[in-house]
C-alpha cells in the first residue's frame, strides 16, 4: 500500500514540474506595428500597439503568429515568472501559414529554459491545453478543451486555406502564437476563433509548424508548392460515365492548368485526377487522411517541399496513364502575387489618379476597410487577359481640374492605352506617357482619357494639396517628365 502511494505521489511531481517547464517557455509578445495603407498608397498607417503569446522552441528561437508582428517596428517579450521584458527581432515570416520566428537582439540575454517539442499525434475528441495571455488580464492563462474538427479552413491572415484543427477550448485575442498541448508536446499553435460563435477557437497543426521550421534552415523561406490546377468536382454520376471512368473510380476533372505550374507539362484540361500519391481522390476533391476523417486535396502538399516529387494517375482520354511531377518552385507568380504583409504597395500617380498593382495585400485591406467581400477586384483576377503579367488598376481619383469626370472611380482595371494592351506597371507608365493624350480602357471598354500636358501643370499642385510626398513608388523608377506633345 506504500509503495502505491509513493508511486502515485511521484507522478504527481512529475506532472508539477512538466507543467511548470511549459510555462516558463511560455513569453507575451509586445509589438508596435505601423502597416503599409493600400487604399492611401503614398502613406503608412498609425502605430499601434498589440500584444500575443509565443514560445521557446529550439536554439532559443520564438515562434508566434505573423499576423502578431508584421510590420511591427519595435518587438519586445516577457517570460511569465519575470518582470523584465527583452528585445527581439523577427527573423522569419511566412504570411500563408501566419507563422513567425524571432530571435533575441543580445545573446547575453537569453535566459534558461528548456524549448517545447512538437509531436503530431492527434485525434478527434482528444484533451488539449492551451497556454496563452488573452486579453482581460495579464497572467498566464491556461484553458483545456477537446478536439472537435480537423479540416481545411481559411487562415484570416492570409485569405489561403490550409488544414486547421478547432477545439472548443477558450481562445481570444492575445491567445495567438501560444501552443496547445497534448502529453506535454506542441500540437498546435492558437490563431483565430470565430467572432459570432462561443467555444469556437482555431490552431495551426504541428505538421505545418514542422514545414515551416524545415523550409528555414536554410535561411530562406519558400513556403508550400500548389497543385498548380484548378478542378471541379464530377458528383454526377452521368458525367463520369461521359468521361470513361469505371463504376468504383472517383476522382475530379480539371478545368485549367496554371502557365507556371510544375503540372503544366503533364497534365491538361479535362483529364481527371483519379489518384495523388497513396490517396484516392474523392468526387468532391476529398482524400482519406486517418482512419475516420476526410480532408482536402491541398492536405498533401503540406506535407511536401519544393524539389520533392509526387505522383499522380490521372484519365485522358480513356486511358489511364501515372506521372512522377518534382515540384519546382514558379519561376514566376501568378498574375496577382502571393500575400506579403511587409511588402510596400507599388503606386504611380498622375493628373489625380492613383494606379496601384494589383496584389492580394490590397484585396485583404479592402475587404477589412470597407466590410465587404472585395468581388469585383476578384473577377479582375478571373478576366484579366491571359498576355498580361500585372493587373495595373485605378484605386480612386483625388479630385482636381484635371480629372473632372472621372472623380468617382474606384477599382478600375486597365487592360490597354491608346489602343495597346498593357504587360506590366513599367510598360503600363511608359505609354501612359508616349503621348499627349491618353486613352486609357478599361475591361468594359469604357474609355478614361488623360492630358498628360495638363498632368506636368498640375501633379506637384496636386502633391501639395493632399500632401502627398511622392507621386511614386520607391519600387518604381521615376519616368521622364513628358515632353509638351
Amino acid at each position: 500500500m506504500n509503495k502505491i502511494i509513493l508511486l502515485i505521489l511521484l507522478s504527481s511531481s512529475q506532472i508539477t514540474w512538466a507543467a511548470q517547464e511549459i510555462e516558463d517557455s511560455v513569453v507575451k509578445v509586445f509589438a508596435a506595428k505601423q502597416s503599409h495603407n493600400y487604399n492611401e498608397p503614398w502613406k503608412s498607417n498609425g502605430i499601434r500597439r498589440s500584444f500575443a503569446t509565443g514560445f521557446i522552441i529550439d536554439d532559443n528561437r520564438i515562434l508566434t503568429n505573423a499576423h502578431a508582428v508584421s510590420n511591427a517596428r519595435y518587438i519586445q517579450i516577457r517570460f511569465g515568472n519575470n518582470p523584465n521584458k527583452h528585445d527581439v527581432e523577427l527573423e522569419y515570416i511566412s504570411d500563408d501559414f501566419d507563422l513567425a520566428v524571432l530571435k533575441f537582439k543580445d545573446k547575453d540575454d537569453i535566459p534558461k529554459v528548456k524549448p517545447l517539442k512538437f509531436s503530431e499525434s492527434l485525434k478527434l475528441k482528444e484533451g488539449v491545453i492551451v497556454y496563452g495571455y488573452p486579453m482581460g488580464g495579464d497572467k498566464l492563462s491556461i484553458t483545456e478543451g477537446i478536439i472537435s474538427r480537423i479540416q481545411l479552413h481559411k487562415y484570416a491572415f492570409s485569405q489561403k486555406e490550409y488544414t486547421t484543427i478547432q477545439t472548443d477550448a477558450a481562445i481570444n485575442p492575445g491567445n495567438s502564437g501560444g501552443p496547445v498541448l497534448l502529453d506535454g508536446k506542441v500540437v498546435g499553435i492558437a490563431f483565430q476563433g470565430v467572432r459570432s460563435a462561443s467555444n469556437i477557437g482555431y490552431m495551426i497543426p504541428s505538421h505545418i509548424v514542422k514545414h515551416f521550421l524545415n523550409d528555414i534552415k536554410d535561411k530562406s523561406y519558400d513556403g508550400i508548392p500548389t497543385l498548380g490546377f484548378d478542378w471541379m468536382s464530377l458528383e454526377s454520376s452521368i458525367h463520369r460515365k461521359m468521361l470513361g471512368m469505371k463504376d468504383d473510380e472517383t476522382g475530379i476533372l480539371i478545368k485549367e492548368v496554371n502557365k507556371y505550374s510544375s503540372m503544366i507539362d503533364i497534365l491538361k484540361k479535362n483529364d481527371v485526377i483519379l489518384k495523388i500519391e497513396d490517396y484516392i481522390v474523392g468526387i468532391d476533391g476529398s482524400i482519406q487522411f486517418n482512419s475516420n476523417a476526410r480532408i482536402g486535396l491541398s492536405y498533401i502538399l503540406e506535407k511536401k517541399e519544393f524539389g520533392e516529387s509526387i505522383t499522380i494517375k490521372f484519365l485522358r482520354d480513356g486511358k489511364r496513364q501515372t506521372q512522377t511531377v518534382t515540384l519546382e518552385k514558379p519561376s514566376k507568380n501568378a498574375v496577382v502575387d502571393v500575400y506579403n504583409s511587409n511588402i510596400p504597395p507599388s503606386f504611380y500617380m498622375t493628373s489625380g489618379f492613383v494606379f496601384q498593382k494589383l496584389s492580394i495585400n490590397y484585396i485583404n485591406q479592402y475587404q477589412v476597410l470597407y466590410r465587404n467581400p472585395a468581388y469585383d477586384l476578384v473577377k479582375l483576377i478571373d478576366d484579366h487577359p491571359e498576355d498580361i503579367d500585372e493587373i495595373i488598376f485605378i484605386v480612386s481619383v483625388l479630385p482636381d481640374s484635371s480629372n473632372e469626370g472621372y472623380q468617382n472611380l474606384r477599382n478600375i482595371a486597365i487592360k490597354e492605352i491608346n489602343g495597346e494592351t498593357i504587360k506590366n506597371f513599367e510598360d503600363f507608365i511608359n505609354k501612359l506617357k508616349s503621348k499627349r493624350y491618353a486613352v486609357l480602357k478599361d475591361m468594359e471598354d469604357n474609355e478614361i482619357v488623360i492630358d498628360n500636358n495638363l498632368s506636368q501643370q498640375r501633379d506637384e499642385k496636386i502633391k501639395k494639396l493632399y500632401n502627398i510626398s511622392q507621386l511614386y513608388s520607391d519600387d518604381l523608377i521615376p519616368p521622364e517628365s513628358a515632353k509638351s506633345l
